[in-house]
């Protein structure tokens, strides 16, 4: 009887340490499933956004909610979305470098030995890719490339 009572009482800990996990998990992804949510539902709204690719959000002085996708003309876009005032940006995609490109020149100029991500914003008024790695020193670093031109436009490294 007593072994029972173990057997019991060890399922139901982890039964309810499985439960936290996945309500703490739950709890801490929401405001990035939300933010996802209403950006897709402008860049549906405004750009006429069908189907959606991919999913930014852009942390610098200012934050910005990027959806990648395809207009119902199926026409390849970039919809920018300011967080703080909602102000609405559409690139074509053709009319700069591709996220891939962001990163072969990141990786072929800095040499990083991991790259955490790359995100689409808009920083001094003007749409750039923003890489952040860690070099082979282990210091974080940031790469600041202009969407048009692929060109640095910030380097901030060793932080």
């Amino acid at each position: 009887m007593r072994k029972h009572w173990k057997s019991y009482s060890l399922i139901g800990v982890l039964l309810l340490l499985i439960v936290s996990a996945l309500f703490i998990y739950h709890a801490a992804n929401k405001p990035a499933v939300t933010a996802k949510r209403e950006a897709v539902a402008l860049a549906e709204k405004y750009a006429h956004v069908t189907t959606v690719d991919d999913f930014y959000w852009f942390n610098h002085k200012h934050s910005y909610l990027t959806v990648a996708g395809q207009t119902k003309q199926h026409q390849a876009v970039f919809v920018i979305v300011a967080q703080k005032g909602g102000k609405i940006t559409v690139l074509n995609q053709s009319a700069g470098i591709s996220r891939n490109t962001a990163l072969k020149r990141v990786w072929r100029t800095q040499a990083p030995k991991k790259v955490y991500n790359a995100t689409l914003g808009i920083y001094q008024k003007k749409p750039v890719w923003e890489i952040a790695f860690v070099d082979k020193n282990g210091q974080l670093g940031y790469q600041t490339l202009a969407f048009k031109t692929g060109e640095s436009v910030k380097l901030i490294k060793n932080l």
